[in-house]
């Protein structure tokens, strides 16, 4: 990983670094000394102070000494989890760790100074009902937490809750339930005072994620490491997911890519998808710089027919989504794309 690192910043002419997120997989598995010898270098090469530096974990990750270790590294900023404070869903969901671990995680890394905290929650799964889902969202905020992601449970093809549903042995996910217990999250973090800022995320006011949100506006970023994706404005690359091959590449002093020209029309639904995600919205004025007067009118257009009128927010300079049309945002969004 260094030495792609290395590569992708020489070949790339990368002279700035934003933020920096150790993302999943789980990278709570590698050691402190692994997570400091890749900062060390980014360090060497670029100012880091001030930056936002994340590092994704399981509570069960998260013992006192790794979080001291963790901090000396350099991480300043835990996304942590956390899914549920209730055994019982816990282990339905299998999980590597328990309640108890949920609860201390948070409360030691806020003890030993870890000013960014984020955690996650899962809604809208058979054994969730409101009044858990609703004590699950109180019991948070009795944390010193400042961001929290939400996300309804979905079901991949191939897995084992997969499997199970198919042959009648688990209950299927119900999108009623899952819309509700999104209102919910809504309603109540609305009601104390957090910034709904993007689909799944909610922040205090001033705390949303620096990573996150470059993504989102369409900032450029390396991947590095296996499954790694990166972007550049243009380009989309991924790296290999297999391990082995990854290793054997990069010995070798190849980079384990494949890449990704994206055409005018995937820049325009890619920004429209990026940025409709977000409480800010799509900025008029920069959409039509980009893509045109008559790109622009045509999404005018769209969002004035019968079936998409109520979701959306239109003002001179700026659209965006409602709270209602975050319900339905995958859909409404890649109804506003250009096709083939």
């Amino acid at each position: 990983m260094e030495k792609e690192l290395i590569q992708r910043i020489e070949s790339q002419n990368i002279s700035s670094v934003s933020s920096i997120y150790f993302g999943g997989g789980t990278p709570s598995l590698l050691n402190a000394g692994e997570i400091a010898r890749l900062l060390d270098y980014l360090s060497s090469r670029f100012t880091l102070d001030g930056r936002e530096i994340t590092l994704e974990a399981n509570p069960d990750d998260l013992s006192q000494s790794k979080l001291l270790e963790l901090k000396s590294a350099g991480i300043n900023r835990l996304s942590i989890g956390i899914q549920s404070f209730f055994e019982e869903d816990l282990r339905w969901m299998n999980r590597s760790h328990n309640a108890q671990q949920a609860e201390e995680c948070l409360n030691n890394a806020s003890a030993l100074g870890f000013k960014k905290l984020n955690a996650d929650l899962i809604f809208g799964y058979p054994l969730l009902s409101d009044e858990k889902w609703q004590s699950n969202m109180e019991k948070m905020l009795h944390y010193p937490i400042n961001h929290l992601s939400t996300y309804s449970m979905t079901v991949e093809s191939g897995t084992a809750l997969h499997h199970a549903i198919q042959h009648k042995k688990e209950r299927p996910m119900e999108e009623g339930q899952a819309e509700k217990q999104y209102r919910m999250i809504m309603q109540f973090l609305e009601s104390k005072g957090w910034d709904h800022y993007e689909i799944s995320n909610f922040c205090l006011p001033g705390n949303p994620s620096q990573h996150n949100s470059a993504y989102w506006s369409g900032e450029h970023y390396l991947g590095i490491g296996p499954s790694a994706h990166g972007f550049n404005g243009q380009q989309r690359y991924w790296n290999v997911a297999n391990n082995a091959k990854y290793l054997k590449s990069m010995e070798e002093g190849i980079l384990p890519e494949e890449i990704e020209a994206l055409s005018p029309m995937d820049q325009h639904n890619e920004m429209l998808l990026t940025r409709l995600r977000t409480a800010k919205g799509l900025d008029l004025a920069q959409f039509e710089a980009r893509f045109g007067k008559s790109a622009l009118n045509m999404v005018i257009k769209s969002i004035q027919t019968p079936e998409m009128t109520g979701y959306f927010e239109l003002n001179p300079d700026t659209l965006r989504l409602n709270k209602e049309g975050f319900l339905l945002a995958d859909y409404l969004i890649s109804e506003l794309f250009e096709t083939e």
